[in-house]
């Protein structure tokens, strides 16, 4: 009797972490990851009226799943306000045609395109569906110690100079 080979936890082409995203409409949001986050079509399930129940998109190197709102699964879109609980990262080839065609795309951009004190070129927006994304795209090799000395020194002057602003707002709101 042979012994079955041993089922591997995650399966082929799937990463350990594969995000999930409710969008309405879904098929809108496959569209525009087909064309701003170079994804391809995997699979996609949609139901009679046309609506996506489940679709997977392969990225460059992971996977991301989508549909629209499923309430009797609890599961609902966002918003679409500025302000979001999570934001979903992406390595891409090119941050700066990204963030353009997302932005051209109907994306809501939070800022151009800089490189970060980490080696990544950054920028994120907020897509039409309501998801934010940080897209980045390494630039420089950094060693880890001398990208948490630079995070350090990056968030100690980002502290000061609130604090800065701070004291010179509550000086210019002093009467006498």
């Amino acid at each position: 009797m042979t012994t079955p080979a041993p089922v591997c936890p995650v399966p082929a082409g799937y990463t350990s972490l594969t995000p999930f995203l409710c969008c309405r409409p879904a098929s809108r949001a496959v569209d525009f990851y087909v064309e701003v986050l170079g994804a391809e079509v995997v699979s996609r399930n949609d139901l009679p009226d046309g609506t996506v129940a489940h679709c997977e998109l392969q990225l460059a190197s992971g996977r991301l799943q989508l549909s629209d709102p499923a309430p009797d699964h609890h599961v609902v879109a966002p918003t679409g306000d500025e302000d979001v609980s999570r934001s979903t990262v992406a390595y891409v080839d090119d941050v700066d045609a990204v963030y353009a065609a997302a932005v051209a795309a109907g994306a809501r951009g939070y800022g151009e395109p800089s490189t970060f004190v980490t080696g990544d070129r950054y920028a994120a927006f907020l897509d039409p569906f309501g998801h934010r994304w940080a897209v980045m795209t390494r630039v420089e090799e950094v060693d880890p110690a001398e990208a948490a000395r630079r995070v350090d020194a990056w968030l100690q002057d980002g502290l000061q100079d609130g604090l800065e602003e701070a004291v010179s707002d509550g000086a210019a709101g002093r009467t006498g």
